[in-house]
């Protein structure tokens, strides 16, 4: 399958990246950065360093968004820590493209006609200025997955709101609008497969990529010692892509709130629409597939 990720690394991006660089099924194009997590610096650097650290420094990085379609993105150093990442690593050798992001989802997506699927995981303003750009793109791309959203269950940024959505409500109905083949991945499924303190399998592994799990997700407990769970969103998001048996999905037209108290709220309206929403999830089996794919 080919794909391009659209990303904010971000610790639970980094175990997406390591999940999909593993992954022989994932011919992987290119990684296209977003502001979100942290600043758009941060996260073109961070997703540089992944790279090179799993020995992929062949793959581009086209740098993107570092403000949402209005306002400005609310970073979430408060959770991934103060560089968007819990872990230092090496300094990239590699420099992002001079091509910028929304025109390389483009120039992929009418390279591969029909077969290019996109993985967004941070905050979607990357797609809707590609699409923005190209009306034609979602009948160009095969399927975009997203993480985002927080349709039958609470937000993680206000009581109505997921952290992605909010970050830019206005590019996430240009997404969801699109004529697209989407499947949304979100918190109604992201909540229950989570890494506990004590799973002691998660911080054991001797491959390059579990060593450097193990790290985020223990300096991530250490900085945030009344927290007991680690929750899998963006990795469960690559994995619904390689094992969509795992998820039980719904079609829906999903619209998102762009004002006022309930800004960023995810409304799915069931039984039709272009959008594929999960809204459950076998929870062993996908946290066992999420670690057995970061080996």
């Amino acid at each position: 399958m080919k794909v391009l990720i659209d990303t904010d690394p971000g610790t639970d991006d980094a175990l997406a990246l390591i999940l999909a660089l593993n992954s022989p099924a994932l011919e992987i194009l290119g990684l296209t950065t977003v502001a979100g997590n942290a600043s758009l610096a941060l996260t073109t650097r961070n997703a540089l360093r992944i790279l090179e650290y799993m020995g992929h420094p062949d793959i581009p990085v086209y740098r993107g968004a570092s403000r949402p379609l209005k306002g400005h993105f609310t970073y979430a150093y408060y959770y991934h820590g103060p560089a968007g990442l819990t872990v230092r690593l090496p300094t990239p050798k590699s420099k992002p493209s001079a091509v910028a992001a929304r025109q390389a989802i483009v120039d992929s997506a009418k390279a591969y006609p029909g077969e290019l699927t996109l993985i967004a995981l941070g905050p979607l303003t990357n797609v809707a200025r590609a699409i923005q750009d190209e009306p034609a793109l979602p009948e160009l791309l095969k399927e975009i997955y997203v993480m985002g959203g927080a349709v039958n269950v609470p937000g993680n940024v206000t009581p109505y709101a997921e952290f992605n959505i909010y970050d830019d409500a206005e590019a996430a109905n240009v997404v969801f609008s699109s004529d697209a083949k989407i499947t949304l991945v979100g918190l109604d499924v992201c909540h229950e497969p989570s890494v506990l303190r004590d799973d002691a399998e998660w911080f054991s592994g001797k491959s390059l990529g579990e060593k450097l799990v193990a790290r985020i997700i223990r300096n991530w407990f250490k900085m945030r010692p009344d927290d007991d769970r680690y929750n899998l969103c963006d990795p469960l998001t690559v994995l619904a892509s390689l094992r969509p048996e795992l998820f039980t999905y719904k079609q829906a037209s999903v619209q998102v709130e762009t004002q006022g108290e309930r800004l960023g709220e995810t409304t799915a309206e069931f039984g039709s629409g272009r959008v594929r929403v999960a809204v459950d999830i076998d929870v062993a089996a996908a946290k066992d597939g999420v670690l057995a794919g970061l080996g």
